[in-house]
């Protein structure tokens, strides 16, 4: 190799080494799931002249996909297409693999943070001689350590920000999660004249619970009541709880014609719930609520506050019909 080759392959690592510090000064910056795994798996691919990335990650009891799938809405959730969430990873080095089609070469890489090993970062391209055995891939090893650090980053900043938004004792959104998801799937609706439906509940009788039972048998009411709704809602829904026994449910997407069918669903679980009282003893639980499509509209605002306020004159109206029901709050 003569000097104007050496003077030219220093030249790209250079060039490769400044991109490289460029993007992770972006990594480092990055405080949500979106923002980094936007950055990895389309920034990096343009950044460095790819054509995909993927991550494997170790995950085996599951909750790392379930908080992506908290925080990310519908649209952002896409990016999880590109990830495999698996209870055990293969344990490797970095090394040139054989890529799925239509790409010709491929190179995975070791996501290791203080001796944890998180999983595998997997890089791709269409050009046969891009990743083979005996190349160097030292600056690529470097940025697979940096994105493994900010992977545990991004996962504790995002923790700190659910509990913010977490009712403590039912784990539903509170006040101020719920407005955040209501206001993000508004945008969404006006970008896309997207529909989605919202649903007021309240337990039957609540004040008779805490005082004939105690309020040790009213929490275990209420945090059974969060478990039922979340086993028969999709990841994609929210459930807040407003205040007391009044909880609000989001359904990005939910049509008119499925809504009555997710109410009757949601009451026949609240109906057929388990919660003992302090000596062992079923109590029997109902609610009333309400529940409304909302499509948003362009140019055109509709806060939370004003839809909860026209379905609760809705509920109330169930509470006078009798209770243990729901009525449709359109007209």
């Amino acid at each position: 190799m003569d000097l104007e080759e050496l003077l030219e392959n220093a030249r790209r690592n250079e060039a490769l080494l400044r991109r490289l510090q460029a993007f992770e000064l972006q990594l480092l910056s990055a405080q949500n799931w979106f923002d980094f795994l936007t950055l990895l798996l389309e920034g990096l691919p343009a950044q460095f002249d790819l054509d995909a990335a993927t991550l494997k990650v170790c995950d085996p009891d599951g909750e790392l996909k379930a908080a992506m799938l908290e925080a990310l809405d519908i649209e952002q959730g896409v990016l999880l297409n590109q990830l495999e969430f698996q209870s055990r990873v293969p344990i490797i080095e970095a090394m040139p693999i054989a890529p799925p089609p239509p790409w010709r070469s491929g190179l995975a890489l070791p996501l290791l943070r203080n001796g944890v090993y998180l999983g595998q970062l997997r890089l791709y391209s269409a050009t046969e001689t891009r990743f083979q055995s005996g190349m160097a891939t030292d600056f690529m090893q470097h940025l697979a350590a940096v994105i493994a650090a900010c992977l545990i980053m991004v996962k504790q900043s995002e923790e700190q920000a659910r509990l913010a938004l977490t009712d403590p004792l039912t784990g539903a959104e509170n006040r101020r999660g719920f407005e955040r998801a209501y206001d993000r799937e508004w945008s969404r609706g006006q970008r896309q004249y997207h529909i989605f439906s919202m649903i007021l509940l309240d337990l039957d009788h609540f004040k008779s619970v805490n005082d004939v039972h105690g309020h040790a048998t009213g929490d275990r009411a209420l945090r059974s009541l969060c478990r039922s709704l979340k086993g028969v809602l999709r990841p994609t829904d929210h459930i807040g709880r407003l205040g007391g026994e009044e909880f609000a449910v989001l359904l990005p997407g939910c049509q008119p014609d499925q809504l009555e069918a997710v109410v009757s669903r949601i009451q026949e679980t609240i109906r057929s719930m388990v919660v003992l009282n302090d000596n062992g003893k079923p109590i029997a639980m109902t609610a009333s609520g309400s529940y409304v499509p909302v499509t948003p509209r362009p140019h055109q605002q509709l806060g939370l506050d004003q839809v909860l306020e026209h379905l609760d004159t809705f509920l109330y109206q169930a509470k006078r019909n009798g209770r243990d029901c729901f009525v449709c709050a359109e007209q």
